[in-house]
């Protein structure tokens, strides 16, 4: 709406003595026509604003700014090729006006071209350097790309020619700050503060008053003047309208300078108001341990006998202070480190919600019982405890007050998903078993009866169990949203779509337009697996395109926010944008879209080798080949008819809802040309591609492992090997003992150490140079082989990191060293699988499957065996066979 205004103002400049533009000035009538097209632009009046400018082009057809016009409003009605071509013949005709340059610059921006969007700015510029509206457009683009410099010199220069308006004060601050200019954004606040003396603006506006002062105070903050901006916060103390967010601030600053006795009186004063808030408590037990900074998460932390001691009677006196707060009472568990004050904290704090029936109490408490956790044994002692008491008491240890038969189901429920938690999965659903004989109207129960299948590796059983859940609350959403995932875990996308369709419009068709991530990431995730690279490339995409239009949403707050003086969010909001590619969900959508052009790749050759592997025999026989072949086919035919059925349902709905079309032209969607995303898949440089995402990956999420391992990957793939070392490097320093990490370490180094591949001199000097350091760390020479490196990799690992450091060496061991392809069978067959995963026996089973490094149908079947008594529930080994399904329901 912004830059529609200034269009019009622009316009508006368009006047007879107007000096700029070459065109001749337009007659008062058609002066006022262009005018009116300006208008029917702002109300999106496209057809209108046509009309009017066919009526001033036919009188003067080589009028540059009508011709531009035209071509704006033709944009907006989706014709862009002829509005380009239309806004281009306008400049050429009158390439001095601004007015045509600001058109085509809009149209850049509605592309999201913002470069060439910026350079018809100043294009625009050129011709009217002081046209304010234009410079503040300009600095829009400018700080959404964030060319700081260029923004902070625009804003200087608004500032300069409209110094009466406060937003341009604001946004100049802003555009210090940003570039670390903090004591010159500080001078520009105080600036405009004296500019306020004797007027009646703080007692006017006294919110956007407090926030500017707040704002100058964070300025001092940042800048590295703690003591400062502790005396200055003293100071505005009447003035800042939000009291609870000024004692918070205070208590930090107290706290960063050493007053550990004031912060601590601040802090006891916030929790005074609410004794529940983490942030506080963290502040707080940093004043009384007197150190700078708070901790909130002290199960990984060291903590001294000393410090649990001080924070023991901190929380004894915070107990009696507050006696129903329940942060009160969970945290003493997470610093505590005495077996019996543990025992006793968690005897205090979970015992009452066990007699309430509450389903979350173990996600509260599952960090306590985390592998590697000193408090999970104990953990699982108590609760047994607490189950065989209830058992042959009725009642809890140490006590004879009898408890309700409800209470019993409970503290089964809470060890069943202890024993999950531990991979015990027989005693897991022992426990359920018993309470849902107990209570079997209890929708809970199943849902955690379909988490500890999901856990045991039976997606289909767990998906069951899930919709039986679902099936006793149609109308509850989480549970529908529960199911959805489950189905898609076990690759049932029909029934997951027409799951998650029973609370959503148009049968489904409006999640990609809700941005509803987790449902596309799932839905991918499950087409990579059963190799339909097209539709996982499809979602991964839509995912991306999801965070594009959160940073395209940006627009709507660069001049917001300063206008309404929420200086410091919208600070926050820009710094938070700026680390938008690092969020977890693209990380997961990027790496995914890595991960499939890789398999794309190596789609042939794997191919090729499980072809080879069952024409030798070690595969199905041929008729079981051509019967799973044919199955195969049936699968992906009935897949893409009823895509193509749904399809077909979301076009009739659009028609339907479409009916009568919105007034003044509103967007219609255009129809997908590639639903099934066949163009993604058979891109001609798939890697090439790949790469491109690699980039964002690696300049926003460069502490993620799994990035770091996938550029490896990829640089080897692209034959790139300084790509790859520096890749590897970084990998190797986030985890060293990390199997895939390993893998391709050991795999860079046979392939470019071994004389696998001819290196350009200097390049080899570089990759040897670095190869010598890896071989270093890992305790070996620098002439040391590839398959010295894999052993010494097995030899460290050690714990529950064991067998997947087997796995990984017999991995490597076939690619290093083909002959002792046996050996490391024979290896697998060997592996302790009492330590190891499920993912880890996946993978070694993957190994000897056909296609696999170490193909042999024996010795598959016999890690099946092997697997299928660790995991009896997993179907990928032949168990779950047994796992009988819910009763069926009696209807919906």
């Amino acid at each position: 709406r912004g830059e529609r205004r200034s269009l019009r103002r622009s316009a508006a400049r368009t006047a007879p003595e107007d000096e700029h533009s070459m065109a001749p000035p337009l007659p008062a009538k058609e002066a006022t026509l262009f005018k009116a097209i300006v208008k029917h632009y702002e109300l999106k009046s496209y057809k209108k604003g046509l009309r009017a400018a066919d009526q001033v082009l036919k009188k003067f057809p080589e009028h540059g700014e009508t011709i531009a016009m035209k071509g704006l409003l033709l944009n907006c009605m989706e014709k862009k090729e002829e509005a380009y071509d239309l806004v281009r013949k306008g400049i050429k005709l009158d390439i001095k006006s601004q007015v045509c340059w600001h058109v085509y610059g809009l149209l850049y921006r509605s592309d999201r071209e913002y470069a060439q969007a910026i350079k018809c700015y100043r294009g625009a510029l050129r011709h009217e350097p002081d046209n304010v509206k234009i410079l503040r457009d300009l600095s829009m683009l400018q700080i959404q790309l964030r060319l700081l410099p260029g923004f902070l010199e625009t804003r200087q220069k608004l500032l300069t020619m409209k110094p009466t308006n406060r937003m341009h004060w604001f946004t100049f601050a802003v555009a210090l700050h940003l570039v670390g200019r903090y004591d010159e954004a500080v001078g520009v606040v105080e600036a405009y503060e004296r500019t306020l003396e004797g007027s009646d603006e703080p007692s006017k506006e006294p919110y956007e008053y407090s926030e500017m002062l707040l704002y100058k105070n964070t300025l001092y903050e940042e800048a590295g003047q703690p003591q400062k901006a502790l005396d200055d916060l003293d100071a505005i103390k009447e003035k800042v309208a939000d009291r609870t967010g000024w004692r918070e601030r205070r208590a930090a600053l107290l706290l960063a300078v050493g007053r550990h006795g004031e912060a601590g009186e601040e802090y006891l004063a916030l929790l005074k108001r609410n004794p529940e808030h983490f942030g506080w408590h963290a502040g707080l037990q940093a004043a009384e341990l007197q150190t700078a900074t708070p901790t909130e998460r002290w199960l990984s932390a060291e903590v001294t006998a000393e410090a649990e001691a001080t924070l023991a009677a901190l929380y004894s006196k915070l107990q009696k202070a507050y006696p129903k707060s329940q942060a009160c009472m969970r945290l003493p568990l997470d610093f505590t480190r005495s077996p019996p004050a543990f025992a006793a904290a968690l005897d205090a704090y979970a015992r009452s919600y066990v007699r309430k029936g509450v389903p979350s109490l173990f996600a509260d408490l599952k960090p306590l019982c985390a592998e590697g956790a000193w408090s999970r044994v104990l953990f699982g002692e108590i609760v047994e405890g607490w189950v065989g008491a209830l058992e042959a008491t009725g009642a809890f240890p140490d006590t004879c007050e009898k408890e309700p038969p409800s209470t019993l189901m409970w503290a089964r429920v809470l060890l069943a998903q202890y024993y999950d938690s531990c991979g015990d999965t027989a005693a897991a659903l022992s426990q359920l078993d018993m309470a849902i004989g107990h209570t079997p109207t209890c929708l809970d129960l199943y849902l955690f009866k379909a988490r500890v299948y999901k856990h045991a590796g039976h997606a289909s059983a767990a998906a069951r169990w899930m919709e039986e859940a679902r099936k006793m609350d149609l109308a509850d959403r989480y549970l529908n949203t529960k199911a959805t995932r489950y189905l898609l875990r076990a690759d049932c996308v029909p029934e997951a779509e027409a799951t998650i369709a029973l609370f959503t419009k148009d049968g489904g068709s409006t999640l990609h337009e809700m941005q509803c991530v987790w449902f596309e990431l799932e839905l991918a995730a499950s087409y990579l697996r059963t190799g339909d690279y097209g539709r996982a490339l499809k979602n991964f995409a839509h995912v991306e395109q999801h965070f594009a239009d959160i940073g395209e949403d940006q627009f709507d707050f660069h001049t917001y926010c300063v206008r309404k003086m929420t200086l410091r969010e919208y600070v926050k909001m820009v710094r938070f944008e700026d680390t938008l590619h690092g969020h977890a969900f693209y990380v997961t959508a990027a790496c995914g879209i890595v991960d499939t052009y890789l398999r794309i790749v190596a789609k042939p050759a794997r191919d090729a080798a499980a072809a080879a592997a069952e024409e030798a025999g070690g595969g199905l026989s041929v008729q079981e080949r051509k019967k799973a072949e044919s199955k195969r086919r049936k699968a992906e035919a009935k897949a893409k008819a009823e895509a193509e059925a749904q399809a077909k349902r979301d076009a009739d709905a659009k028609g339907k809802d479409g009916k009568g079309g919105k007034k003044g032209g509103g967007k219609e969607k255009p129809p997908d040309d590639d639903p099934y995303g066949e163009a993604l898949a058979s891109v001609e440089a798939p890697l090439a591609k790949a790469a491109g995402y690699m980039r964002t990956l690696l300049l926003h999420a460069p502490a993620e492992l799994r990035v770091q391992v996938l550029a490896c990957q990829l640089a080897m793939a692209r034959s790139k090997p300084l790509l790859a070392l520096r890749a590897l490097r970084k990998a190797l320093s986030l985890g060293a003992a990390d199997a895939q990490v390993h893998r391709s370490a050991a795999r860079f180094l046979h392939l470019y150490r071994a004389g696998g591949a001819a290196l350009a001199p200097a390049v080899a000097t570089v990759v040897e140079r670095h190869s010598a350091q890896i071989l270093a760390a890992a305790g070996l020479p620098t002439g040391a082989t590839a398959e010295a490196y894999n052993d010494a990799f097995l030899a460290r690992a050690g714990g529950g990191a064991a067998a997947a450091a087997a796995v990984a060496h017999a991995e490597v061991r076939a690619l290093v060293a083909p002959a002792q392809a046996a050996a490391a069978r024979e290896a697998l067959a060997s592996l302790d699988l009492q330590q190891a995963s499920l993912a880890v026996c996946k993978e070694a089973l993957a190994l000897l499957e056909p296609g696999g490094a170490l193909a042999d149908a024996a010795a598959a079947a016999a890690f099946r065996q092997k697997a299928v008594a660790r995991f009896p529930h997993a179907p990928a080994f032949g168990g779950g066979s047994g796992d009988e399904p819910p009763p069926p329901p009696s209807g919906e």
